[in-house]
């Protein structure tokens, strides 16, 4: 083909004399070669990257390492290795042997010769000594999977002067033995720059039609794709490499997650895309970019056919206001400060108890961001008390800055006439917050991760042995909470009741990460009384007061239905009130009989039974309640609504109990589950397991209900037989006392349905601009039918 003899392509000696020897100092090299120091540095300034479990620096740590320590999949890696060579995928355990990702079983043994191959430098870019490292094993979305053979495809985005330049999708094969090593034999395929679609396929450099057990590539798009650009166009701007290629996955869980970075950037990605990368790399040349956001809307808008939308960039300098919010960067700490523009005076001037604050040098010198900008600077001290900023930035540091008084600011005046800068945030920018909330809140999963892993051995000891406490084990962080901390600190809310929802949602995802961190550890219980509440004594008497109502006998039930059956009625109830995209599935191992997810899905418990009267206050509970609040929240300006506000699963289960219980016309003891949760927490406080069990079948409820309840409660923790409770199902409960207390006092439920929302936030929801009103209801809310 014409391709490979034209003169714009990027051959090895040009790369090295043009690009890499001028743009990588030695030191970003060195950074680059050593995957363990990669990982901390980038890790630690919030980029997304793949946990570390271990690492083997030399072989007297190799014949003392337990390799039953080790998680049942994970990716072993050599931490100087080069071109994908040495990096071996575990996929799971068989026996004694561990599943490498091609299905081929391989031994302890033999494991440890390759990681003694690794120690000895076998696979290091320079053949010397090499420490192993074991990765947490990432997995594919399944488009992905559909298109890989037996590995995980990756991502390589080539990045010079922060622009991102060329990008191809490396996908393994069976030629490539389930790596995506291009030379092997895998898949390199084009990506858009502008867009992420894929482009061309191509295989040993010839271009190919199909992949192999996908079909045609047109029309596929990479998700997360501006995300991608962002990160990589970072990734070179933190680590002071000026022609990188970074390395990245598209992980099921976490979205996009930095793999590693190469100095020596391969040039197969021309191929890939069937354009020569010189040609595109002497176009950007000489064009000054300091930050990475602008630098990906310069590479979409000159490599592709996305239009920039934003214009706040005039002649390569950006503009700002005569009062801009600032962030000093020091040693340890940094300072988010509002900052006067002021060009009369030469020399910037920074607050001397902000300079305390940030362990400011005695020569003055400061780091600053200023509009996404990194600044450099020294600067003098001075007291601003009461001035309404803390800094003033001088002549000698607005260079690569224009000056526009009109400028959007907001300023708000105090009490004592001092003046207070409010960010003004455009439509973009709060799509970002509220996309980036739901994001993290969706990948978090809590009661996934509150699941033991070994259930089902320790249910058989009990039923065994009723005296005996369950010792319950958890499957590692599905995430990375450090990462996931750092993108909630870079987040800014606006003052409106929008900012202020968002802000709380941020503040509850906070609190739902270190419950999950504090799993089997003795900060458990407090962890989860900051995220769900605990129970009071009036909670308590009321819960006790309901069960002694209880009645000794209830009316005969009559004929129950299988799940099966039960599946049918669900999907007319979800066709007949028009929810679009619901599905029902029957699923094992569920807790509850029926359960709406968040993926707009019922699911319906293997095994479960019900009475038609039951399957009715089902309905109303999982469809009328959570699936109408889900429906209603997507039609909102914001998907928070859609996600749920903070803490708003009291409302929510509040809600969903008193909807059921105006539907169900026969009384049953399931009217008085909420009430046996509440005891079971109390009693979980104190006491163990078995307990919660004994307390729970004294109330009079049966030795199933028992064993639900202290499961429930204990979930979370490691040695069942100690105090201390998972305390989230005393919101049902506590939910269904708060709706009743305020229907009594005339409440409209109508308002409670426009998404998923909490009660106390109520004054606040109604403020938030572009709000609609409720389109579906259940019954006895309707006006007229939906």
């Amino acid at each position: 083909m014409w391709f490979f003899h034209n003169p714009g392509l990027l051959g090895i000696n040009a790369r090295n004399l043009l690009y890499i020897k001028p743009y990588n100092p030695k030191k970003a090299v060195m950074l680059a070669d050593s995957k363990i120091k990669t990982k901390n540095f980038l890790s630690a300034r919030g980029v997304p990257v793949a946990r570390l479990y271990h690492v083997i620096h030399n072989k007297k740590e190799l014949k003392k390492f337990d390799f039953n320590s080790l998680p049942n999949s994970f990716v072993i890696k050599p931490n100087a290795g080069y071109g994908g060579e040495g990096i071996m995928i575990i996929k799971g355990r068989k026996g004694g042997n561990f599943i490498r990702s091609n299905d081929e079983l391989i031994s302890i043994q033999d494991l440890a010769k390759h990681l003694n191959d690794i120690l000895d430098g076998r696979y290091s870019l320079a053949g010397i000594t090499d420490a192993a490292l074991f990765e947490q094993r990432l997995e594919a979305p399944e488009f992905l999977k559909k298109m890989a053979y037996k590995g995980l495809p990756d991502i390589r985005i080539v990045v010079h002067n922060l622009i991102p330049v060329m990008a191809m999708l490396r996908l393994p094969t069976e030629s490539s033995n389930g790596t995506a090593n291009i030379h092997m034999g895998g898949i390199g395929v084009g990506i858009d720059i502008a867009k992420g679609e894929l482009t061309y396929a191509t295989q040993y450099n010839k271009k190919i039609d199909s992949i192999p057990g996908f079909g045609p590539i047109k029309g596929v798009k990479i998700p997360h794709w501006d995300d991608f650009l962002l990160t990589a166009s970072k990734v070179q701007q933190i680590t002071n490499l000026g022609f990188a290629a970074v390395d990245m996955v598209l992980d099921k869980n976490m979205g996009p997650v930095l793999l590693e970075i190469n100095a020596r950037a391969g040039l197969q990605v021309q191929v890939a895309n069937m354009a020569p990368l010189r040609k595109r790399l002497e176009r950007i040349q000489g064009i000054k970019i300091n930050n990475p956001e602008k630098a990906v809307r310069i590479a979409q808008d000159i490599f592709g056919h996305k239009i920039e939308t934003k214009h706040e960039h005039i002649d390569g300098k950006t503009v700002i206001g005569t009062l801009e919010r600032v962030e000093v960067i020091g040693k340890n700490e940094t300072a988010k400060i509002i900052a006067k523009i002021d060009p009369s005076i030469e020399k910037s001037v920074l607050d001397e108890i902000i300079a305390k604050q940030v362990d400011l040098d005695e020569k003055g010198k400061c780091r600053f961001n200023l509009a996404g900008q990194k600044v450099t600077t020294v600067v003098d001290r001075q007291g601003f008390k009461n001035q309404g900023y803390q800094m003033l930035i001088g002549q000698r540091d607005l260079s690569a800055f224009l000056i526009d008084p009109s400028k959007k600011t907001i300023i708000q005046t105090t009490d004592k006439n001092t003046p207070i800068i409010k960010r003004y945030f455009s439509e973009a920018e709060l799509k970002k917050i509220d996309d980036e909330l739901a994001d993290i809140d969706s990948k978090i999963k809590l009661l996934s991760h509150l699941r033991p892993t070994n259930l089902k051995e320790e249910n058989l000891k009990f039923l065994n042995d009723p005296h005996y406490n369950p010792q319950f084990e958890y499957k590692k962080l599905g995430f990375d909470p450090k990462n996931f901390f750092s993108r909630l600190k870079r987040l800014e809310f606006p003052e409106t009741a929008m900012g202020t929802l968002w802000k709380k949602k941020a503040d509850e995802i906070t609190r739902k990460i270190r419950l999950l961190e504090a799993r089997a550890t003795n900060e458990f219980t407090q962890r989860s009384i900051e995220l769900y509440g605990t129970v009071d004594e009036k909670l308590l008497q009321r819960a006790l007061d309901q069960i002694k109502s209880m009645p000794t006998e209830f009316p005969k039930e009559g004929k129950r239905m299988t799940a099966k059956e039960a599946k049918k009625h669900f999907e007319k109830a979800i066709n007949d009130y028009g929810l679009k995209g619901w599905r029902v599935k029957i699923k094992e191992d569920l807790v509850s009989d029926a359960i709406a997810g968040k993926e707009n899905t019922i699911f319906i418990r293997e095994g479960a039974s019900f009475t038609m009267d039951r399957l009715k206050g089902t309905i109303a509970h999982e469809v009328e309640t959570h699936a109408f609040t889900a429906m209603n929240g997507a039609r909102q300006p914001y998907r928070l609504f859609q996600r749920g506000l903070a803490d708003y699963l009291m409302t929510e289960e509040g809600l969903a109990v008193y909807n059921q219980e105006q539907t169900e016309s026969t009384e049953t003891i399931k009217k008085y589950w909420a009430a046996s949760t509440v005891i079971g927490v109390d009693e979980a406080m104190r006491g163990s397991f078995v307990d919660i069990y004994l307390k729970v079948v004294d109330a009079g409820f049966g030795a199933e209900r028992a064993w639900t309840v202290a499961l429930k409660t204990k979930r979370g923790l490691a040695d069942t037989s100690q105090p201390g409770a998972f305390t989230k199902d005393a919101v049902y409960f506590k939910g269904h006392q708060m709706i009743e207390d305020y229907v009594q006092n005339g409440g409209d439920l109508k308002l409670l349905y426009c998404g998923k929302t909490n009660l106390e936030d109520l004054e606040t929801i109604k403020k938030v601009k572009g709000l609609k009103t409720p389109l579906y209801l259940p019954a006895y809310l309707r006006e007229e039918k939906v």
